[in-house]
C-alpha cells in the first residue's frame, strides 16, 4: 500500500468576519501520492481555486477561517486549531492561472527566478544563476542565459507560463498545484504544457493537483478526478472508470456539456440553473435544485460514500440511477 504524500481531512473555508460569515468549503477530504496527477474539476465557483489557496496558506487571515487537517509528506500543514506552518518550511508550490500577474513585470525573469532559489534552497548567487538557467532549459525554454536577461512582458504567453513552472520547480516541490494553467495559451501550448506537467511529475516524483474545468485535460492528463461542486467533493475516482461511468448526475452533467462531432450541429447541452452562491445553504444534496433524479431522500444530509473500492460518491441516489458516461 502506497503512503499518501498530501492527506487532506475535513477542510473547511469561510469568509467575513464573525457572525456574518459564509462556507465555501465543506467537508473537504482526498490525498495524493508521490508521482499521481489529480485533477480537481467543476464549474465556476464550485470551490476549486479557493482548495488550492487554503493548502498553499495564500487566503487572507482577516477574512477567511480555515480548519480541517492537512498533512504533507508526513508533516502537518495544518493542524485541527487553525494552526499553519510557513510556507518556506514547506515542499510545495503552486503554478497559477496568469502568467502576467504571477510573474513580477519590472524585474526581469532571471532575478525572479534567482531571489526563489536563494529563499528556498539557501543557494550562493552563481548557484542560484546556474540552477536558475537549468530549470528554463528543463521546462523547454531555448537560449536560457538570454532569456535570463529578459522582462515578462518581452515573452510570449507559453513562455511566460514555462517560466512560471520553473519558479515553482525553484521551491524543489514534492506537491504541486497548477490552477488552470493552460487557459491563457492556445491548443497547441497547451499540449506542450500539459506533456510538460506529466513529465515533471514522473521524472520528480511529484504529487500534482491539476485544477481545471477542461474534462478532456483531466482526460489526458490525470490518473485520478475529484469533482467538486458548491465547496463539496461529490464523486471522486480513477479517471477513465468516473468518465466511462460517472455515479454523481454532475458528473454526468459536466460530461454532457462537452462539445462533440457527433452532436454537430445541434444546439450545446448545459446544466440548468447555476452554482449556489456560498450563503445559500442546503442540510441535503447542493445540486439537487439542478438535478433530473432528485426525490425526497435527497434533501437529507449524506456524507461522502463507497461507490465501489475505488470510489467515493455523495448521492443518496447513486446505486439506482444509471448515468451516460464519455463512451456512451
Amino acid at each position: 500500500m502506497n503512503v499518501a504524500l498530501l492527506e487532506v481531512s475535513d477542510l473547511e473555508v469561510r469568509f467575513g468576519q464573525q457572525g456574518e460569515q459564509v462556507q465555501a468549503l465543506n467537508d473537504v477530504s482526498f490525498s495524493i501520492e508521490l508521482g499521481e496527477i489529480v485533477g480537481l474539476v467543476g464549474e465556476s465557483g464550485s470551490g476549486k481555486t479557493v482548495t488550492s489557496l487554503a493548502l498553499m496558506g495564500l487566503l487572507d487571515p482577516r477574512d477567511s477561517q480555515v480548519s480541517g487537517t492537512v498533512t504533507l509528506d508526513g508533516v502537518a500543514v495544518l493542524d485541527g486549531s487553525g494552526r499553519r506552518k510557513r510556507n518556506a518550511e514547506l515542499p510545495i508550490a503552486m503554478i497559477f492561472q496568469e502568467p502576467m500577474t504571477a510573474l513580477d513585470p519590472v524585474f526581469t525573469v532571471g532575478s525572479q527566478l534567482v531571489e526563489t532559489l536563494r529563499l528556498r534552497q539557501h543557494l550562493s548567487r552563481r548557484a542560484a544563476e546556474a540552477a536558475a538557467r537549468e530549470l528554463l532549459d528543463a521546462v523547454g525554454i531555448p537560449d536560457p542565459k538570454a532569456r535570463m536577461r529578459a522582462y515578462p512582458h518581452e515573452l510570449s504567453g507559453g513562455m511566460r507560463q514555462r517560466v512560471v513552472i520553473a519558479i515553482a520547480l525553484a521551491c524543489a516541490p514534492k506537491l504541486l498545484i497548477a490552477d488552470e494553467p493552460t487557459t491563457a495559451v492556445d491548443v497547441t501550448i497547451q499540449a506542450q504544457l500539459l506533456e510538460l506537467i506529466r513529465g515533471l511529475a514522473v521524472d520528480r516524483g511529484m504529487g500534482v493537483l491539476f485544477v481545471t474545468h477542461d474534462l478532456g485535460v483531466v482526460a489526458e492528463t490525470c490518473d485520478r478526478m475529484i469533482t467538486m461542486y458548491a465547496g463539496r467533493i461529490v464523486e471522486s475516482g480513477p479517471v477513465r472508470e468516473v468518465l466511462d461511468g460517472p455515479a454523481h448526475p454532475y458528473t454526468a452533467g459536466l460530461l454532457a456539456a462537452l462539445p462533440s462531432l457527433e452532436r454537430r450541429g445541434e444546439p450545446l447541452v448545459t446544466i440548468p440553473g447555476r452554482v449556489p452562491s456560498p450563503s445559500e445553504h442546503s442540510a441535503g444534496c447542493m445540486f439537487a435544485a439542478r438535478c433530473a433524479f432528485r426525490e425526497d431522500i435527497c434533501d437529507a444530509p449524506l456524507a461522502l460514500a463507497p461507490y465501489s473500492s475505488s470510489r467515493v460518491v455523495r448521492c443518496a441516489r447513486a446505486a439506482d440511477i444509471e448515468l451516460a458516461g464519455a463512451a456512451s
